[in-house]
């Protein structure tokens, strides 16, 4: 498994429920079994709304865990989702955050990499989604800190959720493809998975 985290500005409930984007034509029904493991999508996107932010800011998070398995059991998917909220959450109360979690289940499961020419796979992915702000004091919520400064905690945590769940872990594969939230699919290369261009194929 795989985690990515990036901030958003707006789109995520567009993207989540419809999937379409440019250069492809199949809706997010065609393409996945979509599974809600926590929260309310349409809550989670009237939080996000209400956030004041220039758009160049990203009003939520946005993080996505990867599996290079080709089947996880929902219970495990719905049991990977809450130990991240309580890894991300741990300081904080319940009712001071939104957490929205739900897995992608391949239904189309390959496509043509536009670059290369290659099938890649299309595995199992966990979207998360948390709005930047503290619904009892309005202040910002960070609830990674400033991500970039903090990887080797979430690394930690991503590593001891594959040992625990005898998932693969991309420190094991190093040229395993790996599908991502948002579908871009990379390879491993030292500590960097880099996004390629791709066609989707049936």
């Amino acid at each position: 498994m795989l985690i990515r985290v990036s901030g958003r500005h707006d789109g995520v409930k567009q993207y989540l429920e419809d999937g379409q984007k440019i250069g492809r034509s199949l809706s997010r029904d065609e393409l996945d079994e979509r599974v809600v493991l926590a929260g309310d999508l349409d809550l989670t996107d009237a939080v996000i709304q209400s956030i004041d932010a220039p758009p160049r800011v990203s009003r939520y998070l946005s993080i996505t865990l990867s599996f290079k398995e080709d089947h996880i059991d929902r219970q495990t998917l719905l049991q990977i989702a809450r130990d991240f909220e309580s890894f991300a959450m741990h300081a904080y109360r319940s009712d001071e955050y939104c957490f929205y979690a739900e897995a992608h289940l391949p239904r189309v499961k390959s496509y043509i990499d536009q670059l290369s020419g290659e099938l890649v796979e299309r595995k199992p992915h966990i979207h998360i989604v948390i709005p930047k702000t503290n619904l009892i004091s309005g202040q910002s919520l960070r609830p990674l800190g400033f991500e970039k400064y903090n990887i080797q905690y979430i690394d930690a945590f991503q590593e001891h959720t594959n040992a625990q769940y005898g998932l693969a872990s991309p420190k094991d594969n190093r040229r395993t493809v790996l599908s991502d939230a948002s579908e871009m699919i990379s390879r491993y290369r030292g500590d960097l998975f880099r996004a390629n261009g791709r066609a989707l194929k049936e």
